[in-house]
């Protein structure tokens, strides 16, 4: 187990010595509640939330948002980039495998190197679903800063799904639990 915003800063490490920024804000929204909750560090988690920082950096033009927000019942993180966004035709397929756009001559010249199939979506939407995320695809509106137009994706979990147990000092949370297929 791990504090969250540990989770999220090794989930983002590896792309955070790229040429962007991203930026990290994490906080409680409960008055009850502003510690930082203790959540499982489970590699579906971090693996989830990486792909999809990679997305947003590789995407935005300067900068990636990544804030999260928790409460007594949840815990959210959202990815917000300051790129295109997603088209707006792609919206409701978001996540599925192999899907593929036919890029405008503006966003081939944009980005000629990425020819994406969807996949790193898909595998990213499916380990965070199996640790009992909702995820949410979206484009953005304003920032108080400045424009987002880019893309923002929400995760959303219950937070008794991620909570790591509280027990008394030194014992073991048990065995590992088995995958259910």
């Amino acid at each position: 187990s791990a504090p969250l915003t540990e989770v999220i800063r090794e989930a983002a490490e590896p792309h955070t010595n790229r040429v962007k920024d991203v930026v990290i804000h994490c906080s409680g929204d409960d008055e009850t509640d502003m510690a930082t909750p203790i959540i499982l560090r489970r590699p579906e988690i971090i693996h989830g939330l990486r792909t999809l920082i990679q997305n947003a950096v590789d995407f935005s033009r300067a900068t990636v948002w990544v804030d999260a927000r928790w409460t007594a019942k949840t815990v959210s993180i959202r990815i917000m980039d300051d790129g295109p966004g997603y088209p707006p035709p792609m919206l409701g397929r978001i996540g599925d495998p192999f899907m593929r756009y036919r890029k405008t001559e503006r966003e081939r010249h944009a980005r000629p190197e990425y020819e994406g199939m969807g996949l790193g979506l898909f595998i990213a939407k499916t380990l965070l679903e199996r640790s009992g995320a909702e995820l949410s695809f979206a484009n953005g509106n304003e920032r108080s800063n400045g424009k987002i137009r880019g893309a923002v994706v929400e995760v959303v979990w219950p937070r008794d799904m991620i909570a790591a147990p509280t027990l008394p000092k030194g014992e073991g949370i048990g065995e590992n639990r088995p995958f259910e297929i």
